[in-house]
């Protein structure tokens, strides 16, 4: 066996085994192939895809190659909840104390961003201090005490996931159906979660363009999980506008916290609440999804989930003066407002093009190493359904640099597709997806 004869069977559609993938992998995460050969065997998966069989043994050999977690010992109800990556997403980062405030654990595994979309852990480190680099046991400690704990899956958490998800990067192979339900699987996994919920962003500014692909995948991933013994639901989520009101690292902060005080955007409420309340059926005897909603919606409005967010960053060293006053947090030198040209009622905001703005403001890593601008990027005024007159204010713009508001301010105005037409119903769900026959 050797990588050549294995790049040679994907290039001929043909199948590989179990040991195969499994020396593939170990090769790679050795760095015993070279970068050419490892991108000639993801070229050829993203043009001649793979097995559900061959899927298993990448999602299984990629979470064996590095550390594995068994939390079995402190709960039996951790429910894990993974996000594809949508502009603006902080969902995952209000879901964390929101479950831990309901008795409900959460451990996750994170990364850094990569792309037009921030990392969760790039957000919540814009909190100063915020740590997520552990160890095992400092991880199991803070897990057991606080009820929900952060890391860095960097450490060694299936490090050949992470050499996976940066070479389809470089290779635009990011949406490979294949590679990315072997990369999701592979970290929960390595996590140890019996119960996993997938929120699939479907849209633009995503790897997952339209309703079908996100459909597949989500079939894909629920039949992975009962292959490997492990309950699935996946959530597709319209992303034809970014999530909420804030995309920048301190500025999706500082809107977190505001929402975990009760002032949350439409959408992100809804995203929140239905993968929340699955989250709560899966971990608990409370199966009705419209009490676990309000269940969520009591959580917020009587505090304890900010509460609970506030002993988290504590518990990660983060300063919590800055939650107390979110109005710490260092702002951009220039705010600029982006005013609309004609009016009538958003249709849609495009991702892609906002996220590419806010990526050029600097609030975007285009590669490994890249630095992020914490203060830069965009906030939205005017969201999709909402009626816009002529110079009303659509966004603003965060920057230091005041050059680039010139160049991005009639590219942000083009992202808003204004329409005189009566809006079809724009519901953030698209579809939920349990059972597969």
């Amino acid at each position: 066996m050797d990588i050549k004869s294995i790049i040679r069977k994907k290039r001929n559609k043909e199948e590989l085994t179990r040991d195969e993938i499994k020396y593939f992998v170990g090769k790679l995460g050795r760095g015993e192939i070279t970068e050419a050969q490892a991108a000639a065997v993801i070229s050829y998966i993203y043009t001649n895809g793979l097995t559900e069989d061959e899927i298993l043994y990448l999602s299984i050999a990629m979470a064996e190659s590095g550390d594995m977690i068994d939390l079995s010992d402190i709960s039996d109800k951790i429910v894990d909840k993974h996000s594809t990556g949508g502009l603006g997403d902080k969902a995952t980062i209000l879901l964390m104390p929101i479950l831990a405030s309901l008795d409900i654990p959460v451990a996750k595994l994170s990364s850094r961003g990569y792309g037009i979309t921030g990392g969760t852990i790039d957000k919540l480190e814009s909190i100063p201090g915020f740590k997520t680099d552990f160890t095992m046991e400092e991880f199991r400690s803070k897990l057991r005490n606080v009820g929900v704990c952060l890391m860095n899956q960097g450490m060694n958490f299936a490090p050949v996931e992470s050499k996976m998800y940066k070479l389809r990067n470089e290779l635009a192979c990011q949406d490979s159906l294949p590679i990315i339900a072997a990369s999701l699987m592979s970290l929960k996994i390595a996590t140890g979660s019996n119960k996993l919920v997938f929120d699939i962003t479907c849209g633009k500014g995503t790897y997952i363009t339209n309703l079908d692909q996100a459909k597949r995948l989500a079939k894909l991933l629920v039949k992975l999980g009962k292959r490997i013994d492990k309950e699935v639901v996946c959530v597709i989520t319209n992303m034809n506008q970014p999530i909420g009101m804030s995309i920048g690292h301190n500025l999706e902060i500082k809107e977190t916290i505001m929402a975990l005080r009760g002032i949350i955007a439409d959408d992100l409420a809804n995203v929140v609440e239905v993968i929340g309340s699955i989250m709560i059926a899966l971990a608990t005897d409370n199966k009705n999804l419209v009490e676990n909603s309000k269940t969520i919606k009591e959580t917020i409005k009587s505090g304890k989930a900010f509460n609970k967010f506030k002993e988290m960053v504590a518990a990660q060293y983060g300063d919590t003066d800055y939650i107390d006053d979110p109005e710490l947090f260092e702002k951009s030198k220039f705010i600029m407002p982006v005013l609309a040209t004609e009016a009538g009622t958003v249709a849609s905001i495009d991702s892609d093009i906002v996220g590419s703005i806010a990526s050029y403001l600097g609030a975007g890593r285009m590669k490994e190493e890249g630095k992020i601008n914490r203060t830069a990027g965009i906030t939205l005024n005017k969201k999709v359904g909402d009626t816009v007159m002529v110079g009303e204010t659509l966004a603003y713009i965060h920057t230091n640099d005041e050059s680039k508001v010139n160049n991005t301010t009639q590219h942000l105005k083009d992202a808003f597709e204004i329409t005189t037409k009566k809006l079809s119903d724009h519901n953030k769900i698209l579809s939920i997806i349990e059972d597969v026959k």
